[in-house]
């Protein structure tokens, strides 16, 4: 079943965005001035679900695996080709279990993190000052900060709004910091050949991204100055649960968790990561 009618695009803000189709209940749209792709669910999964609620393969996402110091350490000798870590003052919007703001923390980083999900903040970053239970719309209604550098990595994709919420992240930059980000690439050559049966048209999945239309969400003054395609080890039992939950909805095959000491390098190139540099002085926050 497809959708009928127009909605107003978030990234350019023409009035004629056009339905694409209708997958697990959610509705998919594309923007035929300046091809961004969206969903509109009838209510924000990423904010209201419970911890009860998320799959397995999501909560082994989020879970502590043997594969996070080898994956981690490969992110940071990425990030390191375009800025120093150690020593600087770093935010990761939407911080998920924390993993990634602990791992950069033993590593010398002044690293705190932002996770909007009261679920996952209560049950994996509460006891930690390091992280608050906050948005960077949040950040306005403080004294004014900013930090040498903004990781989000996995989470444009699940705002509605990609356009303020990377003006929030330049906000959030010191002039001459760094914003590096990951995303479904909806441009990537895996998206375009299997269309709506693409895995990463779920329901978590609210804003579709590409090389061009990520450089278009952009304020002025924050500039691609790298788009990649990079990796990751993952466990064969993640992928039949990520399989199973994520892409046909149904439950994952108790069988799945005998491959959990399995790990293979994943990398279908559908997953990018850019690197923003922040070339102008933030606005004052309100």
């Amino acid at each position: 079943m497809t959708v009928r009618g127009e909605r107003t695009c978030p990234l350019c803000r023409d009035e004629k965005a056009v339905p694409l189709f209708t997958k697990r209940g959610v509705d998919y749209w594309r923007c035929a001035a300046c091809t961004f792709r969206f969903a509109t669910p009838d209510v924000n999964p990423n904010l209201t679900r419970t911890l009860d609620g998320y799959e397995a393969a999501y909560l082994q996402y989020l879970a502590d695996d043997a594969s996070d110091a080898a994956n981690f350490d490969a992110l940071y000798r990425w990030m390191e080709r375009f800025a120093p870590l150690a020593g600087k003052r770093l935010l990761d919007v939407g911080a998920g279990s924390g993993k990634l703001v602990r791992y950069l923390r033993s590593r010398g980083v002044d690293a705190h993190g932002l996770e909007p999900s009261r679920a996952l903040y209560d049950r994996f970053l509460s006891r930690d000052s390091a992280f608050a239970c906050a948005t960077l719309d949040d950040l306005r209604a403080l004294p004014p900060q900013t930090f040498d550098i903004v990781t989000a990595f996995d989470v444009i994709e699940h705002v509605p709004d990609p356009v303020a919420f990377l003006a929030g992240v330049r906000a959030a930059l010191e002039p001459g910091g760094s914003f590096f980000a990951s995303t479904p690439d909806v441009e990537s050559g895996v998206a375009q050949a299997f269309g709506r049966r693409w895995h990463f048209y779920y329901p978590y999945h609210l804003s579709y991204l590409g090389p061009r239309t990520i450089a278009r969400a952009a304020p002025r003054g924050l500039r691609v100055v790298d788009v990649t395609h990079r990796g990751r080890l993952r466990s064969a039992a993640y992928m039949v649960r990520y399989a199973a939950e994520m892409i046909l909805g149904t439950s994952a095959p108790g069988w799945a968790r005998w491959f959990d000491g399995w790990y293979v390098p994943v990398n279908l190139f559908d997953t990018m990561y850019v690197v923003f540099r922040n070339e102008r002085a933030p606005e004052p926050l309100r």
